[in-house]
C-alpha cells in the first residue's frame, strides 16, 4: 500500500533531518518559518522552550553565530552542542525557571521560541487546553526575559481557546502573523504565531 501523502512528507523530512545531521524533523518548521520573516539573526540571543531533543536549537545557533547564544530548556535532558548554546533541565511551571534563565543570560533574550507540547493524551479539548496553558506561561514571562522589539515563536494547538491567545499576544506585540510551514503535516492542528515588536517590558 502507498504511503498516505501525510505520511510520505512526514518520512520525507525525517530523511533529510538525518542526511544533514538535524537532531529532528522539527528543524525544518523553524527553518522555513525564519526564511520568510528573518526572526534570528546573527548575535541574537534566544531562549528556546521545548528543546528537546534539539533541531530548533541546532538552527538557532547557525543562524546566530559565534557572537550570540541559544539556552534550550526542556523537561527532558538536552546536552549543549555547540560553543553558542547552552541548556536548563525544567518544567515550564517552575516558578524558579526565570531566575535560572536570568542567571545565565548576559541579557534579556532577543527572541523567544516555544515548541511545546504536553504530553498527548487523545483527549483533543484536554490536550489544547493544556498546550495553551504551556503557552501562557510562556507569554506571562516574556516581560522578564524577552527585550523590547524582540520577537517570538509559539507553537499553538488550535482549538476553542485559540482566538483567545491571539488577542493576547496581538495586545503586546506589534505584528503578529499566523503561519503553517510546509514541514508541519497537513492535517495536523498545530501552527505557529511569528511575533514581532514586543511592547509590553
Amino acid at each position: 500500500m502507498a504511503l498516505r501523502y501525510t505520511d510520505a512528507k512526514r518520512d520525507l523530512y525525517r530523511k533529510l533531518a538525518k542526511k544533514e545531521g538535524y537532531k529532528s524533523r522539527a528543524a525544518y518548521k523553524l527553518i522555513q518559518i525564519d526564511k520568510k520573516y528573518n526572526i534570528l539573526v546573527q548575535g541574537n540571543i534566544i531562549i528556546d522552550f521545548g528543546a528537546a531533543p534539539g533541531g530548533w536549537m541546532q538552527v538557532s545557533s547557525e543562524r546566530v553565530g559565534a557572537n550570540g547564544l541559544v539556552l534550550g530548556i526542556d523537561l527532558k535532558r538536552v546536552t549543549p552542542f555547540a560553543e553558542n548554546t547552552k541548556t536548563l533541565t525544567y518544567d515550564i511551571f517552575d516558578p524558579a525557571i526565570c531566575e535560572d534563565i536570568l542567571r545565565i543570560l548576559p541579557r534579556k533574550a532577543d527572541v523567544v521560541l516555544s515548541d511545546l507540547a504536553p504530553d498527548i493524551i487523545g483527549v483533543w479539548q484536554v490536550d489544547h487546553l493544556r498546550q495553551i496553558d504551556m503557552v501562557l506561561k510562556v507569554v506571562d514571562l516574556l516581560p522578564h526575559i524577552l527585550q523590547l522589539n524582540g520577537s517570538t515563536i509559539l507553537k499553538i494547538f488550535e482549538g476553542e481557546s485559540t482566538r483567545s491567545i491571539i488577542d493576547t499576544v496581538k495586545g503586546i506585540f506589534g505584528k503578529v502573523h499566523i503561519s503553517k510551514p510546509p514541514a508541519s503535516r497537513g492535517k495536523s492542528s498545530e501552527f505557529y504565531l511569528v511575533c514581532e515588536k514586543y511592547r509590553e517590558n
